[in-house]
């Protein structure tokens, strides 16, 4: 390190991103010597001594306090300081020649202090070292944001005492209380207990914590003066992680949504972090694809753009982009200190072509010097489902499929109705309630966490994780076992290390996703009929071979759940280790090389006793392994420099990225296993005919150049500019490298002179208006889509009548294919109104994603049928709000809420040649619910508008007789039948076709976000939340079997009152009536309004063992309590699709998501 002091910045700079890009280094070379050439300018003689302690506290990174009052005006030399010389020496330097003096702390701060006089009151040392013990390093904090005039004389006539304690009614030790208009007081000890001897004159008395609001109390009679402190929004929402570095919000210039996990979230009961966040950040709409545990999430920032490609958001893992999205749910969300969601393209552009769908910024807990805590949490629960479905009973069933075979001229199944009751019940076999289940769970959580300060200084965050959740289907589950290091050290002044660590093993129990079923259907457990024994009269599980047409069958739903095996197990690293260096302040050298490896394994298994194989005479098991390996590993290389000249302000910061990512995977499976002992461990023991064996290799790599440019005047006047060149594996030659610039300015208008003197200042104080455009990129498609390949088949060639393994083409060359880009514009204000207590941000975005990815048909002479092309466009427009604040404050009561409502409107622009593209929902049988039109949005759905039932022949017979042109219905060509179900023609031809098809309603939302509050009272909290979405319908994939007649299966109970000869004028199909037709019959409003979370919790911190517990808090709470919604289906908030671009909203079956309550204990030593 005595070679690098030598060195001149410039020439280290050169050097460090020379390594990585000549380029680089020779436009740094040439601003080396233009700078060589220009004389320095010579430091001033004196400067203000708030500011050489700031410096101070940045060099040595440890906490420096003082009185504003004591500091203001005074003046240091600079010839004071040497940064080579001990921070002490420094100190007193300063502070000697000036009549102050210093005192450090138990917890490694320094307060800087006038020289008390005799008639001074004595300072409360235990109390100060308190004080200090709860700050955050590396923040210079104020002892008190009021100017106080100079002491006076305190004459001593009597002591208060008290207790500070925080929103939740938890101690706040540390907490500074002083005679309002004097010097005189005291600091609260480590259980916020304090003690102040005060005039009898004394009027107020001042409580001010940082993080927290101030209070004014009047002392009045009173002797004991118990006092509350509330969470200061402001403060505690200063900083904001942007990426590659972070920023003051009021610094900010570009959209960003923001939750202080430990503030905003810790009463929101979640295993998961998406979960948590559900309904909480506007512009972003995070929506559950399944209730499994363990089940991904979908979440979209402002929208979704691509058709081909992902519209899933980048997630960055304290600085490091995670490739696969998969690594969220791996952390525990105890372990996070906040996420912050990058929206506009002034913040994503520095994330370049993997950013046009938004950028999660993760930052987990860090250690604090001075500070040792230890935390225990553990929490224990039960989920529930939450509603049934309304499904025939056993009479209604009965008299059904006795109706729907009689019109299929088959014979009936149940000759005697009554006895069949007799035997079921009134209510028969209730399916729902034999694979559902009251499912516990159980998770703990123990962390440790602290440091020291100084050159040589250290921080550490060690913890670790354990739950066990149990599905509401009986067999399924999730379990997880996590730990998380974050280790910061000092090696020198100037050279700091880090490790961020995280390693986690998942392992999920899932169901079969047809539950059983020998067939493309699912939810069997919903289809079987209610007049159907779970067990036959000797134990052995029932089979349902007699009832369905062409010898189908049904594997019975207990007899899966009991014997079927299908378990997924992951082992997942991710982590980073990073050096920096400063060799002058301001000016940091970073270079970070992160890891993530995950190993995953899925294994089946099905017996040779499953009631079909039975039935089928084929009495042997089958299995399967799937494994896959993931490894990604990223290095970058940043250098910042920040730098203050009188009124001017400017931050910079290039840099470079290597990622390259690998997944191998090797699957197996096989049938007729000549045993049920070895399972899926010895797929060699299946008969050779059946076996199937896969491999495949995946590699891509990106290499990107960042940089980005902040400015500001007075804080007043705000530019940024930012820009990244990458270069991705997985496009065509020449067309591999994209740029993606951003520019934002901001006007904060409080700071102007005419706003500080204006009526308006008392009402709103700070107001900002911002403007933003950018571009950035979407990569996010399968490798190797550009290149020319061939396909093994064994199928492909025939040589002496034989049929031999050989080559076909594969995928066409596509020498053009390249990025998806996003251009957007941002406008937005942000400000705080009624005295700073409640926070609005709202901000309006446009954004024209072009070059959008879409499959064509091309030529048959080619020998192929289609093509991936970038050709089309679409259109995101909406509004994001958030408001949040205090609503009461008060001693012993605090109400905080929250509000956040965003909307989106997005279309196809252009689709090139292509007019109406299919695109299957995954609901069978040839049904589409959705297309791809212009001016449409992505994944809406399609279909024909139901008109009701044929009521008679007659009807039938006088809309026959129309001329084509004239027609007003018109069904399936089987279908015109009394009772059969008919539609609107679109085009008035006659027949039923794909123009009839049209669009019916979005997918996604137009409106959502969410509310809730916090209220406190002494030692006792209520928090709730509501989640709120509307303007999107969804169609109910289970009513194409059970709510058209067909005697396949059981029906919603509204078929019951289905049209008849004994009931002509119904509108709701008669039996045998499945078309296969997706319409707008099945077609539901998907709004909702949810109860997301609520929890009631009791701080009993203080009252039981003192000095081992510093906190302590039991609460109970739910998730999902409450669904409003006039959906159908078990819950609206689900998608077959899972996380796919087009299908968007789709129900065929899905895992329902539970309600859960919860008991839980937090322990703080």
């Amino acid at each position: 390190m005595r070679l690098l002091r030598f060195l001149p910045v410039p020439l280290l700079l050169n050097v460090w991103l020379g390594l990585l890009n000549p380029g680089v280094a020779q436009v740094l070379a040439s601003a080396q010597l233009r700078i060589e050439r220009t004389p320095l300018k010579k430091q001033p003689a004196t400067r203000a001594l708030k500011d050489v302690l700031r410096e101070l506290q940045a060099h040595y990174n440890v906490d420096i306090v003082f009185f504003d009052h004591s500091v203001n005006g005074l003046t240091v030399r600079t010839d004071k300081v040497d940064f080579k010389a001990p921070l002490e020496k420094n100190i007193a330097n300063v502070l000697k020649p000036l009549g102050l003096i210093y005192k450090r702390t138990d917890g490694g701060g320094y307060m800087v202090l006038e020289k008390a006089p005799e008639e001074k009151t004595k300072i409360n040392t235990s109390a100060d070292q308190a004080f200090f013990g709860a700050f955050n390093q590396k923040n210079l904090l104020y002892a008190s944001t009021m100017a106080l005039p100079p002491v006076r004389k305190v004459v001593i006539d009597r002591t208060i005492s008290g207790q500070v304690t925080g929103d939740d009614g938890g101690a706040l030790p540390g907490v500074s209380i002083v005679v309002k208009g004097t010097t005189h007081g005291t600091t609260a000890d480590e259980n916020g207990h304090y003690q102040l001897a005060i005039a009898e004159d004394a009027p107020t008395l001042v409580f001010s914590f940082v993080g927290y609001a101030s209070r004014e109390v009047a002392v009045g009679a009173q002797s004991v003066i118990d006092i509350r402190l509330s969470v200061d929004n402001k403060a505690l929402d200063e900083v904001v992680v942007i990426g590659y570095g972070d920023s003051k919000r009021e610094d900010l210039t570009g959209s960003v949504s923001s939750i202080n996990v430990e503030k905003d979230l810790k009463n929101t009961p979640a295993t998961r972090v998406d979960q948590m966040l559900q309904g909480r950040m506007a512009g972003v709409y995070i929506k559950s694809t399944s209730g499994a545990p363990g089940s991904p999430t979908t979440i979209r920032v402002r929208g979704s753009r691509s058709i081909s490609a992902t519209n899933e958001p980048i997630y960055v893992i304290d600085g490091i982009v995670d490739p696969s999205g998969t690594n969220l749910n791996s952390i525990n969300p105890a372990d996070i200190e906040s996420i912050d969601v990058l929206k506009d393209a002034s913040t994503t552009a520095i994330y370049g072509s993997r950013a046009a769908n938004g950028v999660v910024l993760v930052t987990t807990k860090k250690g604090k010097a001075g500070r040792n805590d230890f935390r225990f949490s553990t929490s224990h629960g039960v989920s529930q489902l939450p509603r049934k479905l309304d499904l025939m009973h056993s009479r209604e069933f009965a008299e059904f499929i006795n109706e729907a075979r009689i019109d299929a001229k088959m014979p009936i199944v149940y000759p005697n109705v009554d006895s069949i009751v007799n035997l079921r019940g009134e209510r028969g076999t209730d399916w729902m309630d034999a694979v559902t289940r009251t499912a516990p769970f159980s998770t703990y959580d123990l962390s440790a966490s602290g440091g020291a300060s100084g050159d040589h200084g250290y921080t550490y965050f060690l913890s670790g994780n354990v739950l066990d959740q149990k599905g509401i289907i009986k067999n399924t589950g999730f379990q997880r076992y996590q730990g998380r290091l974050n280790f910061t050290k000092n090696l020198s002044s100037k050279v700091d290390l880090g490790i961020n660590l995280n390693i986690s093993r998942e392992k999920r129990e899932i169901t079969s996703t047809a539950l059983g079923m020998n067939s493309s259907w699912s939810s069997s457990y919903l289809y079987l009929p209610p007049t159907m024994a779970i067990y036959k009269p000797d134990g052995s599980y029932e089979t349902f071979n007699p009832i369905w047409y062409s010898g189908g069958q049904i594997d019975n739903p207990v007899a899966v759940i009991d014997k079927v095996t299908n378990n997924q197990v992951a082992n997942n690293v991710i982590g980073n280790f990073y050096l920096q260096y400063e060799p002058i302040q301001g000016l940091k050298l970073k270079s970070t090389l992160g890891i993530n490896f995950i190993n995953q394994r899925g294994d089946t298994y099905s017996p040779s006793d499953m009631p079909t194989k039975i039935l089928n005479n084929a009495m042997y098991g089958s299995a399967s392994s799937d494994i896959y390996n993931t490894t990604s590993v990223i290095n970058e290389n940043t250098a910042s420099y920040a730098k203050s000249i009188g009124k001017h302000h400017m931050d910079f910061l290039i840099g470079s990225s290597y990622q390259t990512r690998k997944v191998d995977r090797l699957f197996a499976s096989g049938k007729q296993l000549t045993n049920d002992i070895t399972q899926y461990n010895n797929l060699g023991l299946t008969e050779q005919a059946y076996r199937d064996i896969a491999s495949n290799l995946d590699e891509n790599t990106i290499v990107s150049f960042l940089g980005r440019i902040n400015y500001d005047y007075q804080k007043r006047y705000y530019f940024t500019l930012t820009g990244r060149r990458d270069g991705a594996s997985n496009f065509a030659a020449g067309k591999k490298w994209g740029f993606f610039p951003s520019g934002a300015v901001k006007w904060r208008v409080s700071e102007e002179s005419f706003y500080q003197s204006s009526p308006i200042k008392h009402l709103i104080s700070d107001l900002s208006l911002r403007v933003s455009y950018g571009i950035s990129g979407n990569q996010g498609i399968s490798n190797y889509q550009s290149l020319a390949s061939l396909s093994a088949n064994s199928n492909s060639y025939i040589f002496g009548g034989t049929q031999a393994l050989g080559y076909t083409q594969g995928n066409l060359m596509n020498d053009k294919l390249t990025w998806e880009t996003t251009g957007q514009l941002d406008a937005g204000l942000d400000f705080e109104f009624l005295g700073g207590r409640f926070n609005l941000s709202a901000d309006y975005y446009r954004m024209l994603s072009k070059n959008l990815l879409l499959t064509v048909q091309i030529p048959s002479q080619t020998g192929y049928s289609s093509r991936l092309v970038n050709l089309g466009e679409s259109l995101n427009e909406g509004f994001d709000l958030s408001i949040s604040g205090d609503v009461i404050r008060r001693n012993d009561f605090t109400w905080n809420a929250v509000v956040n409502v965003s909307t989106n409107r997005q279309e196809v622009t252009d689709i090139g040649p292509l007019t109406k593209v299919a695109l299957d929902a995954g609901f069978g049988y040839g049904v589409i619910t959705s297309y791809l039109e212009k001016g449409i949005p992505i994944g809406a759905n399609y279909g024909v508008e139901y008109a009701g039932t044929w009521k008679s022949q007659a009807e039938i017979d006088a809309e026959l007789k129309k001329a084509v042109g004239d027609r007003t219905y018109v069904s399936a060509a089987s279908f015109y039948k009394p009772g059969g179900p008919r539609y609107f023609d679109y085009n008035h031809d006659g027949v039923l076709n794909t123009v009839d098809y049209h669009y019916l309603a979005p997918a996604n939302p137009k409106v959502y976000g969410g509310f809730g509050s916090t209220l406190s009272y002494k030692r006792l909290s209520l928090d709730f939340f509501f989640q709120f979405s509307a303007g999107h319908k969804m169609y109910n994939g289970q009513e194409f079997f059970m709510g058209t007649g067909t005697n396949l299966t059981n029906q919603f109970r509204y078929m019951v009152n289905r049209w008849s000869e004994s009931n002509p004028t119904s509108d709701i199909p008669a039996v045998n009536s499945r078309d296969n037709i997706a319409t707008s019959r099945f077609l539901h409003d998907a709004s909702m309004l949810r109860l997301k979370s609520a929890q009631v919790s009791y701080n009993l911190g203080g009252l039981f063992f003192k000095k081992a517990i510093k906190d302590m808090r039991v609460y109970v709470s739910g998730s999902n309590l409450f669904l409003l919604t006039k959906y159908n289906g078990f819950d609206p908030e689900v998608n077959t699709g899972g996380g796919s671009s087009t299908i968007i909203a789709a129900d065929n079956g899905s895992y329902p998501n539970a309600r859960v309550m919860t008991v839980g204990l937090n322990v703080s030593f």
